[in-house]
């Protein structure tokens, strides 16, 4: 070792690795192989150390410093090394980094030619920090196999040497020549395992290959493909040391499909890149540094695994790859790696074997799991397979069936024909779906439909044939529903192919257009519609084959078709498309929508009219409440002016009575002020009572009367109310018939009727009212009047006023419609008319001209019945020309002045009178009376208990008191057309002393009468 030129040899050598590890570095970056960098460089020190004391006697000791610093930390940059393989203590590395900044600060601070105890202490930490770093790195290549293990090793023994060199360095106890000696063995041991020649990588690789061969050729014929690439996984894991082992094959449509060991939650997608961008990496991917943009592909494998570094190298099976997965970063795998991938095209021909089984076994699955027979013969026809199909159709098992001669399984008839077919399918033809009657084991009959062709060898050599049966009879009778059914299809349906012919049509459809079905099959479809439309048929039908889907035509608006005679007729059409041998066929379901159309123009007329009539009702309502309006206005003027006369003359009568001895000239006009009274009560009375014909709630006393004597009756009372200004004439049929009215609600319809006559002629006219008989038949009243046919009486009203426009007379029976000014009248005249003459079963009709006059025309049916007799002469005075009266009756009203006031009329005319103000208080009344109660005097409408209720519950308590109803309003004792039922009296409110004490003494004279013929 003496020798410098030696010592420069070496030592220029191992500057030459030096410089090539970092070459490599800086070609790969890889952090491993920048601490390799460093330990080579402190390796290469130790000879750049001795060269440069061989060279200069006395070398600078600042030179020999900075180098023997480096060298020191050899130890460190070890350890460095091997945290970045495996867990390393941080304690450690905080030793060794200790270690080295110890051995500077000696070195530097100080300096000797002797070694010192510190040194000799720091020299065996030194040596400590190589063992242990040695002992690791052989503990990390136990975990591993191939070249990994074997140069792991070296390593691990070339730093322990390293290690006692150094010591004996530091301690000098012994010679020099035996520390170099260490230092020599332990660069050659680091250059055998940084540095070997690659056939010695090979012969390490290949010996923990053999046994992952050996346990790929041991795979089970019968593994599936996932099986074979599962266990190379695992050879591949348990060789090279890997946490993980993942084989990314190729799938459909650039799916990725991961296979690994152990299993991962991989799922099969996409990934853009693909395995491209992990083979394109030459060092291991950090999947979870974020700030390399490391590939997605990785960053799954990695978080799948619970892994961090990626490495992969490229498969024999195209697309595909080898990915290794580590906790850590590897060292010596790349041999192992490429050879193991190598070993992958093994593994991808056994699993592309274990494919071909896995396709034929499921190929036989197929064939025998079948519904369809699918037999095998040799060229000369003898049956070599059979499937459970064809047990299931013909009824030969497997052993009955092979050997046999595939034409004895025809009908006797069929035979010699089922050789000429196995000839044309020898000479190269395929037959497919011949339907040919085949025969059962039990000889019946089937027909099936049969698909031969020629099975050949892998060289083209025709070896048999492959028949295929199937049972149509199910399809038969399908056939034969979906004919059924078509043809008893309510809609025509028309089948269509691409080309617009005709190939499937149905009864319907013969009907509808009244071709007959061979005259369509085969035709163009433009046929059935009009000339006008074919033009732009041919685009409309290749548009929606491009996209058959169902699809419905002249929904919004009818599509026209055409007859066979040229007729049209509007269509609606459901297209839908049917999937067949022979192509997609478009069912066409045509529907003539003529009646619909028509029943729809019928809805939308009804409709349109239900909406005239329902905006008419609004106008009504709308005019009612303006009418209603001009009825309030009206009927307050004129109360106001009643109340007013009445206010003032009752005050006139009160300062006169006021007076101690009123003179006889003030007596006079105070007789004067109480006619002015009675006459505005009379014209209250008179309001009130048209209000309530209006209605049609004031009581009706029909009789049996001439309309002639009516109209006499009310001549005299008719001329002084139309004036001198108007002449009246009347013209009555001495044949007129009888009719069934009140005679005094029909006096009111000719006093309004006179009145409105008057009001048309201001300046003066002409008024007639003629009489007659009328024959009414079904013409006559089929105009909505609501009468039926038979004989009426006629009466005609004419003037000849101003008129009315035709929207006024529309208008005329309105209720509240009026034309004459604001208070001068309410609109009930005609209204009230139109009641009374409705409600006796009558019509009202109007014929009217502007500036002409007006004509209305009253009908009224004829009765047949006896008038009844003239009413009896009203009785005299009953108070002063009669005895008084001794009879007790029983007064209820709850208005308290009109109840003192009959009580006191009552009382002076010699009744004695009980006095109640409701139907309780009467009711406790009659029961405490001992006396007899000889009438029951009450009011009809009253709160808690109505007058009706109140004489029901008196006659249970005194049976057969008689009963006077007093009322303004009647209703809840009325029928429903408005009249009085058979026994029940009654006085209408308001009435006067007179009226009161005659319908009294009548009701008792009744009552007297009654029993009297009961024998009372």
């Amino acid at each position: 070792m003496g020798d410098p030129r030696v010592l420069q040899s070496i030592t220029a050598l191992y500057v030459m690795v030096f410089v090539w590890t970092l070459v490599t570095y800086l070609r790969r970056r890889d952090p491993l192989l920048r601490d390799l960098v460093w330990i080579f460089a402190a390796m290469s020190m130790i000879f750049v150390l001795r060269a440069v004391r061989v060279t200069y006697a006395e070398p600078p000791w600042q030179v020999v410093s900075v180098l023997v610093i480096i060298i020191a930390g050899q130890p460190f940059l070890t350890l460095r090394l091997v945290s970045r393989l495996r867990p390393v203590s941080a304690w450690l590395l905080g030793a060794g980094a200790a270690v080295w900044i110890a051995g500077a600060v000696q070195i530097i601070f100080l300096p000797s030619s002797q070694p010192s105890r510190a040194t000799w202490e720091l020299t065996a930490l030194v040596f400590a920090l190589d063992a242990i770093a040695a002992t690791l790195l052989a503990r990390e290549g136990r975990k591993r196999g191939g070249a990994a293990r074997t140069r792991l090793w070296c390593a691990a023994a070339g730093t322990l040497v390293l290690g006692a060199g150094l010591l004996l360095a530091g301690t000098q106890l012994t010679a020099a020549a035996a520390m170099w000696s260490l230092v020599l063995l332990a660069a050659l041991i680091y250059l055998l395992a940084f540095l070997p020649p690659r056939w010695l990588r090979r012969v390490w690789s290949w010996g923990a290959a053999y046994s992952v061969m050996r346990q790929l050729l041991a795979t089970p014929a019968d593994a599936s493909t996932r099986q074979i690439w599962r266990r190379y996984c695992e050879g591949t894991r348990r060789v090279i040391g890997a946490d993980a082992v993942v084989v990314l094959l190729p799938g459909p449509d650039g799916v990725i499909v991961p296979v690994s060991d152990p299993e991962l939650p991989l799922g099969e997608r996409r990934y853009v890149g693909g395995v491209e961008l992990l083979l394109t990496s030459n060092i291991a991917i950090d999947a979870l540094a974020g700030w390399t943009n490391p590939p997605e592909l990785a960053v799954d494998l990695a978080r799948a695994s619970g892994t961090r570094f990626v490495s992969a190298a490229p498969l024999t099976v195209p697309g595909g790859a080898l990915v290794l997965l580590h906790r850590y970063r590897t060292l010596f795998a790349d041999d192992d790696v490429d050879l193991f991938a190598e070993l992958g095209a093994h593994a991808a021909a056994l699993a592309e074997r274990a494919a071909v089984l896995e396709e034929r076994h499921r190929l036989a699955v197929i064939v025998e799991s079948s519904s369809d027979a699918i037999i095998s013969t040799d060229l000369d026809g003898m049956i070599t397979s059979w499937n459970a199909g064809a047990e299931e159709l013909y009824g030969y098992s497997v052993a009955a069936a092979v050997g046999q001669e595939f034409a004895g399984l025809l009908m006797p008839g069929h035979r010699e024909a089922g050789r000429r077919l196995r000839d044309r399918v020898a000479r190269g033809e395929r037959i497919e779906e011949m339907e040919v009657e085949h025969r059962t084991a039990a000889g019946t009959p089937v027909v099936a439909s049969l698909t031969a062709s020629l099975i050949s060898d892998a060289a083209g050599h025709p070896t048999g044939f492959a028949c295929i049966a199937r049972d149509i009879s199910e399809r038969r009778r399908a056939e034969a529903m979906f004919r059924g059914l078509l043809e008893a299809s309510p809609y025509a349906i028309v089948g269509v192919t691409a080309d617009g012919k005709i190939v499937l049509i149905n009864a319907q459809a013969e009907r509808l257009f009244g071709y007959h079905r061979d005259e369509l099959l085969g035709r163009d479809v433009d046929i059935l519609a009009p000339e006008r439309f074919r033009a732009t048929q041919p685009d409309q039908r290749r548009t929606y084959f491009a996209d058959p889907q169902p699809q419905e035509l002249g929904v919004d608006e009818p599509l026209v078709g055409v007859r066979k005679d040229g007729s049209e007729f509007p269509a609606e059409v459901s297209l839908s498309a049917i999937e067949t041998e022979d192509g997609v066929i478009v069912s066409a379901a045509v529907r003539d929508v003529t009646e619909r159309i028509h029943a729809q123009a019928e809805r939308e007329r009804l409709a349109a009219q239900a909406e005239r009539d329902a905006a008419e009702r609004r106008m009504q309502h709308t005019r009612r409440l303006e009418s209603l309006g001009q009825l309030a206005g009206g009927v307050a003027h004129d109360f106001n002016n009643i109340l007013a006369v009445i206010a003032s003359y009752t005050e006139l009568l009160t300062d006169t009575l006021a007076a101690p001895e009123p003179d006889q000239r003030e007596l006079s006009a105070a007789r004067a002020d109480l006619a002015q009274i009675a006459r505005a009560t009379e014209r209250a009375t008179r309001l009130t009572k048209q209000l309530l014909a209006f209605g049609r709630r004031e009581i009706t006393q029909a009789q049996v009367v001439s309309l002639n004597h009516v109209v006499g009756d009310v001549e005299q009372m008719l001329r002084r109310t139309l004036g001198e200004h108007i002449h009246l004439i009347t013209h009555l049929d001495r044949e007129l018939w009888p009719v069934c009215v009140d005679p005094g609600q029909f006096e009111q319809v000719l006093l309004n009727l006179a009145v409105n006559a008057r009001d048309a002629m201001p300046t003066g006219g002409t008024l007639s009212i003629d009489t007659g008989n009328a024959c009414l038949d079904e013409d006559d009243v089929a105009d909505g009047t609501g009468l039926v046919p038979g004989r009426y009486a006629r009466v005609r009203i004419s003037d000849t006023g101003t008129g009315m426009p035709a929207e006024v007379a529309e208008r005329a029976f309105e209720p509240f419609f009026t034309t004459k000014p604001q208070g001068a009248g309410t609109g009930l005249g005609l209204a009230t008319v139109y009641g009374i003459i409705a409600a006796a079963d009558g019509h009202v009709r109007i014929y009217s001209e502007n500036g002409i006059g007006t004509t209305i025309t009253l009908v009224l049916p004829a009765t047949d019945a006896e008038g009844e007799a003239e009413a009896q002469a009203a009785v005299d005075a009953p108070a002063a020309e009669t005895a008084a009266p001794q009879e007790t009756i029983l007064l209820v009203e709850d208005e308290a002045a009109l109840r003192e006031a009959a009580s006191r009329i009552l009382k002076r005319a010699g009744y004695q009178v009980l006095v109640a103000d409701g139907g309780a208080g009467a009711l406790r009344m009659a029961e405490q009376h001992q006396d007899p109660i000889h009438l029951l005097l009450t009011d009809v409408i009253m709160p808690n208990m109505m007058g009706n209720e109140v004489a029901a519950r008196l006659e249970a308590l005194r049976p057969g008191i008689p009963v006077l109803y007093m009322s303004g309003y009647a209703q809840p004792v009325l029928t429903e057309n408005g009249t009085l039922p058979p026994g029940v009296s009654i006085i209408e409110k308001p009435f006067t002393r007179s009226d009161l004490l005659e319908r009294v003494h009548a009701r008792l004279q009744e009552a007297a009468a009654e029993d009297s013929a009961r024998g009372v």
